[in-house]
């Protein structure tokens, strides 16, 4: 391929991953236009949470696993139909239970596009940018993040909550032509060929979901997405108790996600040309986390605004660097490169897969740790205690 069709493709990856991201944060931006409308609490979005997290978790190994059978391409076009949709009939419900079961199939979607765009623009950068371009997907991830989360509250108190998850589904729709148009259909392959690869095998399965060091990355990986999903969850209902109007709030939980903008580019740079451990980036990006997660339970909004600030930071340099990690780290028995099977998406699938299903189960406990457990402020320092454990003591077992 040509530089050209290169950027096209690329860009195309980008703008799908923005809307996936509008879609992803959008719910807990105006969850409490929809709580008023069910008359629901904070209960409600621990449930849609989870579900959603469960659908992301569990489908990211099926969805490696088509990736390397069919293609990154076929894996990410279809991934992102299957989310917008079921995004935009969220916006038909008209019970509570609807919603849950509709988050789950939008995070059901979104595994099948996620380790595949992750593949797939790594394979139109440059040899010696991939960690960069792995960035600037996840900095379009936290970029449909922020425009979720402040103008989707801006977009439904001006036409309503239902029109505006009928909107960001729609748009999701339409990046799904615009990925059929550019992603051209023969380069599927970690390497740019689809020659001479020998196929996914269930010992090549096997061999990727019993890897020590790639659960042991998926496991560090689970301090990192607890801290963030829980605080992109559930600041916008801390905030409201505190006082703050829905607009303050939209424009202070963007903090984290305008930080990830620019960290994770840059800390995808800085891995690429730089500093190459995995293991001290993501121990440093773990500590910051937890320490600032801890500070948010003083209810201080500068504090709060400090620590959403170093959470979306150190999370979105993080993310960048376990996928670009994880995308080439070697497996017993097994070629990343020559003829070997085409597992880069597998590895990245099940990485983010350890970390979303070891937190499925956080927003429940979150919320119910804030109605009986003590409220925000404990709720706030349990999840700190467990972002440190997992974003540290496994990362024993992973190499630099």
């Amino acid at each position: 391929m040509d530089n050209g069709s290169n950027l096209a493709a690329s860009a195309s990856l980008i703008i799908a991953r923005t809307f996936y991201g509008v879609n992803w944060f959008n719910i807990a931006a105006i969850f409490p236009l929809i709580a008023l409308e069910f008359g629901q609490d904070v209960a409600l979005l621990g449930s849609m949470s989870a579900t959603f997290l469960i659908g992301v978790g569990a489908f990211q190994v099926p969805s490696g696993i088509f990736a390397a059978r069919y293609s990154p391409r076929t894996s990410a076009i279809a991934g992102i139909a299957i989310s917008s949709a079921a995004a935009l009939v969220s916006g038909l419900a008209f019970e509570a239970s609807q919603l849950i079961w509709l988050r789950f199939i939008v995070g059901s979607g979104m595994a099948f596009f996620f380790s595949s765009g992750v593949v797939l623009i790594a394979n139109y950068a440059s040899r010696n940018s991939p960690g960069f371009s792995i960035g600037l997907m996840n900095a379009a991830h936290s970029v449909g993040g922020v425009i979720g989360i402040l103008g989707w509250i801006i977009i439904a108190i001006a036409i309503g909550w239902r029109q505006s998850l009928i909107l960001g589904g729609a748009i999701g729709l339409v990046t799904v032509l615009l990925m059929a148009l550019t992603i051209p259909r023969t380069r599927t392959e970690n390497t740019g060929s689809t020659s001479d690869r020998s196929p996914l095998t269930r010992s090549h399965v096997y061999k990727v979901l019993t890897s020590r060091p790639v659960i042991a990355l998926g496991l560090a990986l689970t301090g990192i997405q607890a801290a963030w999903a829980l605080t992109l969850t559930f600041i916008v209902v801390y905030m409201r108790g505190l006082g703050a109007s829905l607009e303050i709030i939209g424009i202070i939980a963007s903090v984290a996600l305008i930080s990830a903008i620019v960290s994770a580019p840059l800390m995808g740079r800085i891995y690429d040309r730089v500093l190459k451990d995995a293991r001290k980036v993501l121990l440093i990006c773990g500590i910051a986390i937890s320490l600032a997660t801890a500070s948010i339970s003083t209810a201080a909004l500068p504090v709060i605004i400090t620590a959403v600030i170093v959470i979306g930071f150190f999370a979105g340099g993080a993310f960048t660097v376990a996928y670009a990690k994880a995308r080439r780290m070697p497996v017993k028995g097994l070629q990343l490169d020559g003829n070997g099977p085409n597992i880069g998406a597998l590895n990245v699938a099940w990485v983010n897969g350890l970390s979303l299903l070891g937190i499925l189960w956080m927003p429940v406990a979150f919320s119910y740790a804030v109605q009986y457990g003590g409220g925000y402020h404990a709720a706030w320092i349990i999840a700190a205690v467990i972002t440190a454990l997992f974003a540290t003591i496994p990362l024993l077992k992973v190499e630099k």
